[in-house]
């Protein structure tokens, strides 16, 4: 066994559970009519886990459908330590997606119908797979045991958890099982992997404030892949070099809007080409704080320009809308790159493939993948990660949902390279919005929100600016 003493309690009172102020799933009625049917026919084969103070940290679900069959108690694993936030929200999203057999695993059985530790020198692996998600379960079987269990049939073959199975093996410790009979196994899988309900990520929104954004954001043109071959890079942007640089001239007036580190428009400007870019959450070099006054200058810098010049000839878009925080940032995104552009102007976007991700995780080349790329995904495509010790969302879209997405904003619309990772899409011709909603979407764009409810509040001009001239070209579109 783990030196961490996760304890077992096959019939924990339901009276003395404390549900978790967080849980990121949601079930429909008929999801709930669902799994009420799974625990009459089975009962519970997968215990709930709680936080070493009491607190159900996974299997809020199961506890609601026990109690609506009338049942008073439930198998449970209590961890040997309280666990924080983000720990919390990770045993909840495992414990919902551990029900995996990708992986052949081999065990003893134990007695039909009972709960039993198998020794891990028992334990057989005879196909490692999702190499991924064994490394998500493995970091916190290390930091806090044994907490997860497994189902296996009365011929010894894992049927659910076969993954959990496998970290056992290499770590090295017991693993509790609940024995079926192999007549049954079937049933069993096929009810307890059915979908039961939505990720709903608005319970983390304080934990995951919109500033937290600047962690994804690429470091572009930087990294020698090899010292043979210094002149080669890592982390080209494919929207750039793929959609714009093959026809951008030094004469086009250009703002990459929501630049990251602003690596391509620094690059481009060093030749001559006229780049203005623009981050909200531009970091120092180094660091996670954010550079107030450098991001105000970029705002000034495209102030200036907007006031001399007008409305821009290209406005690149890159990996931005995958780093949306909600569907109204999305919007005011959109609708702020629509009204920069100019009437014959071209908008380059690009974008993570849902289709492509989907794909390439149940391909057998994800078993190289990193632990930090599984997803869990809301109704909007939405996934949480935490990663460098903060929470961030990912947002997918399918080439479909993209090009709806983008029609709502431009009567042209072309996009390219739909079934790889990035979609790329072309848009020209902007529609005209009520100015209202300009007006909304270049507040909330210009001047965002930082930590402590700070504001920089030196948006006013750029805003009256973009105002005036999105009148001006929304008046002769129309005329």
């Amino acid at each position: 066994m783990s030196p961490l003493d996760v304890r077992f309690d096959p019939a924990y009172p339901l009276a003395d559970l404390r549900p978790a102020d967080y849980n990121p799933r949601r079930l429909s009625d008929s999801a709930f009519v669902r799994l009420q049917g799974s625990l009459r026919r089975h009962g519970v084969v997968k215990p709930v886990i709680l936080n070493a103070d009491g607190t159900l940290v996974a299997g809020h679900q199961r506890t609601k459908g026990l109690r609506a069959i009338g049942q008073d108690t439930v198998p449970a694993t209590v961890l040997p330590q309280k666990v924080r936030l983000q720990d919390e929200i990770k045993f909840n999203l495992l414990h919902n997606r551990v029900e995996t057999e990708s992986s052949v695993v081999y065990a003893e059985a134990g007695p039909i119908g009972q709960w039993c530790w198998i020794p891990w020198q028992t334990i057989e692996v005879v196909a490692s797979r999702n190499l991924p998600f064994q490394q998500a379960i493995g970091f916190m079987t290390a930091a806090h045991g044994p907490w997860g269990s497994v189902v296996i049939d009365d011929q010894g073959r894992i049927v659910l958890n076969a993954e959990y199975a496998a970290v056992a093996k290499a770590q090295r410790f017991d693993i509790l099982a609940w024995t079926v009979a192999s007549f049954d196994a079937g049933q069993l899988v096929e009810d307890l992997t059915g979908e039961y309900g939505v990720y709903d990520w608005t319970g983390l929104d304080e934990q995951a404030p919109v500033w937290n954004q600047h962690i994804i954001q690429p470091n572009r043109l930087r990294e020698p892949t090899s010292k043979a071959a210094v002149e080669k890079v890592r982390y080209k942007s494919e929207t750039w070099e793929q959609l714009v640089l093959p026809w951008l001239t030094t004469g086009h007036r250009v703002v990459d809007f929501g630049a990251g580190h602003g690596d391509y428009a620094r690059h481009l400007r060093a030749q001559g080409y006229q780049v203005h870019d623009y981050e909200p959450y531009r970091t120092f070099k180094g660091k996670y704080s954010l550079d107030i006054r450098g991001i105000v200058g970029m705002i000034r810098t495209i102030e200036r320009s907007l006031r001399e010049r007008g409305l821009y000839e290209v406005v690149v878009l890159d990996s931005v809308i995958n780093g949306t925080t909600s569907l109204e940032y999305q919007h005011w995104v959109l609708l702020t790159v629509n009204a920069l552009c100019a009437e014959n102007g071209t908008v380059a976007i690009g974008t993570r493939n849902l289709n492509h991700e989907q794909a390439y995780e149940d391909s057998e080349h994800s078993i190289s993948r990193d632990a930090t790329r599984l997803k869990f995904l809301d109704e909007h495509g939405v996934d949480m990660r935490f990663v460098k010790g903060k929470w961030q969302r990912i947002r997918y879209h399918t080439p479909d949902s993209l090009h709806g997405l983008l029609s709502r904003y431009f009567e042209e619309v072309e996009l390219s390279d739909a079934s790889k990772a990035t979609i790329k899409a072309v848009c020209r011709k902007p529609r005209a919005f009520p100015i209202e909603e300009y007006e909304e979407a270049f507040r909330n764009e210009f001047n965002m929100p930082y930590p402590n409810d700070y504001h920089h509040n030196r948006h006013f001009g750029i805003v009256e600016r973009l105002i005036e001239l999105t009148k001006e070209r929304n008046a002769q579109s129309e005329g």
